[in-house]
C-alpha cells in the first residue's frame, strides 16, 4: 500500500475517533438542573444590590430556558417587582433631569403590564386547578401585581400620545391596545369582584388613537379591532369610515369594505371618497345599475356640477340607456360650454344611433318610408358630426378624442374636402 495513503488514512482514523469520544463525553452530560430556590435566591442578593439589570436578566434566563420557570406565577411577580424598581429609577432621573431615557421608561412600563398579566393567568389557572380537587384557594400575587400596575395607568396612556405625536405609530398602538385592553382585567379585580380601575370614559378617544395608530403603521386588522368604538366620534366619522373601507379591502374583506363606504355614502355623500369608489367597485362587479344610482343621488344633490351628470351619462352607456345618456352628457356641456369629453360621448351616442338604424334600414327603395329613414340615419351622422367638431375645436391638441370620429362621419356624409383634410394627422 502507499505510505502517503496509509499515513492519510490513519490520520481520518485518529480524527474520527476523538470526535467520537468528545460527543460520547457530552452525551454523557446531563442539561443543568433547575433550582428555583437558587435562582430566587441570585435574583433577591442582587435586588438587595440594587442591581436591578442583573436581577431582571436572572428572571428573564430562568424563564427562557426553563419550562418550569416559565409556567411558574412567582417569576413574572419577580419580573414586575425588578420592572417597577427599574421605571423608579428612569423616574428618578426624569425628575432630577439628569438624562433620562423616556424611551426606556415607556418600555419598562409596558412591560410591567405585559408581565403582570402572565402572572395574574398563570395564577388563576393554578387556582381554578386546585378548586377542581375541592381545595379553597386565594390568589397570591394578584393584588399586589394589581396595584402595582394601577400605579401606571396614565403613563401607559401618555406613552402611546408621546409616540404618536413622533409618528411612531406602530409603538403608538402598542400602549394604546395595552391600555384599553386592560380596562377590564381581572388583575384589577378586588377580592369582591369588584374593578379597581379609575380610568375616565376615554374609550372612544383611545379607540380613535388606536385605530389611527393601527393605520399610520399598516395594522389593517387593529384599525378593524378599535373602529367600531371610534366611530362615536362623530367629528371624526368620515375619515375613520374611509381608513375602516381601506383597511377593510386590504383584509380582502369585501362585504365589510362596501358596507363602510356605503355608511360613509349615506351620510357624507359629498366626501368623494366614499362615491367614486362605491362607483368604482360596481363597475368591477358589472354592477352597473347601482352605480347609476349613486350617480344620479348627486345630480340631484348638485345639479350643477358636471362631473356627477358625465358620471351619470358614462353608467347609462353602459347599461344601454342611450336616450338618458345623451340628456346627462348635453346637462355637461350646458353647465361647461367648452366640455370636449362630453361633445365626444355625444358624438359617439349619435353614430351608435345611426349605426343601429343602418343595419336595420332593409326597406326597398319603393317604400314610402325610404326617403325619410334614409333622411334620418344621415342626419344622427350629422349630429354625431357637429358633436365631434365641437370636441375638436375645444381640445385640438387631443385628436385621439375626436379624429376617428369625424372620419367615420365626414365619410359617411360625403364631405370629401374635410376628409382629406384629416390625412395630415398620422
Amino acid at each position: 500500500m502507499n505510505m502517503k495513503y496509509l499515513s492519510a488514512l490513519l490520520l481520518w482514523l485518529m480524527l474520527a475517533s476523538s470526535a467520537l469520544a468528545q460527543q460520547t463525553k457530552n452525551e454523557g452530560k446531563s442539561a443543568p438542573v433547575f433550582k428555583k430556590s437558587a435562582v430566587v435566591k441570585a435574583y433577591r442578593g442582587y435586588m438587595k444590590e440594587k442591581n436591578y439589570g442583573q436581577a431582571k436578566k436572572t428572571l428573564d434566563e430562568a424563564v427562557s430556558n426553563h419550562e418550569e420557570a416559565a409556567s411558574d406565577a412567582l417569576f413574572y411577580k419577580l419580573e414586575v417587582d425588578v420592572l417597577n424598581e427599574l421605571i423608579g429609577v428612569e423616574n428618578r432621573k426624569i425628575y432630577l433631569k439628569t438624562n433620562p431615557d423616556t424611551t426606556t421608561y415607556f418600555n419598562y412600563m409596558y412591560e410591567l403590564y405585559g408581565k403582570g398579566l402572565v402572572c395574574d393567568s398563570l395564577e388563576q389557572q393554578g387556582i381554578a386547578a386546585k378548586e377542581a380537587l375541592g381545595k379553597k384557594v386565594n390568589p397570591q400575587f394578584r393584588s399586589q401585581v394589581g396595584h402595582t400596575m394601577l400605579t401606571y395607568r396614565k403613563n401607559l396612556l401618555s406613552a402611546g400620545k408621546y409616540y404618536y405625536q413622533k409618528k411612531d405609530y406602530s409603538h403608538a398602538y402598542q400602549f394604546f391596545h395595552m391600555y384599553a385592553r386592560t380596562k377590564s382585567a381581572s388583575v384589577f379585580s378586588d377580592s369582591k369582584g369588584n374593578t379597581l380601575v379609575g380610568d375616565p370614559d376615554d374609550m372612544t378617544d383611545v379607540a380613535v388613537l388606536a385605530t389611527l395608530s393601527a393605520y399610520g403603521s399598516e395594522n389593517h386588522a387593529g384599525v378593524m379591532a378599535y373602529l367600531s368604538e371610534g366611530l362615536n366620534d362623530q367629528n371624526l366619522r368620515p375619515q375613520l369610515l374611509e381608513i375602516g373601507s381601506k383597511s377593510a379591502a386590504q383584509l380582502g374583506d369585501t362585504i365589510q369594505m362596501v358596507e363602510l363606504l356605503q355608511k360613509g355614502f349615506d351620510n357624507y355623500p359629498d366626501t368623494e371618497y366614499f362615491l367614486m369608489t362605491l362607483v368604482r367597485h360596481c363597475n368591477d362587479t358589472g354592477d352597473y345599475e347601482q352605480a347609476l344610482q349613486y350617480a344620479l343621488r348627486m345630480t340631484a344633490l348638485h345639479p350643477e356640477r358636471r362631473d356627477y351628470w358625465y358620471m351619470a351619462g358614462t353608467e347609462q352607456q353602459l347599461l344601454q340607456y342611450y336616450a338618458e345618456a345623451l340628456v346627462s352628457f348635453q346637462k355637461c356641456v350646458e353647465i361647461k360650454a367648452d366640455d370636449a369629453e362630453a361633445f365626444v360621448a355625444i358624438g359617439n351616442i349619435h353614430l351608435h344611433e345611426a349605426h343601429e338604424a343602418y343595419a336595420h334600414f332593409n326597406v326597398p327603395l319603393s317604400d314610402p318610408t325610404y326617403s325619410q329613414q334614409r333622411a334620418a340615419i344621415t342626419q344622427q351622422y350629422s349630429d354625431a358630426c357637429t358633436a365631434f367638431e365641437q370636441a375638436r375645436r375645444f381640445d385640438e391638441s387631443n385628436r385621439t378624442l375626436w379624429l376617428e370620429g369625424l372620419r367615420e362621419t365626414y365619410f359617411k356624409l360625403n364631405r370629401g374636402n374635410a376628409l382629406k383634410a384629416l390625412e395630415k394627422y398620422k
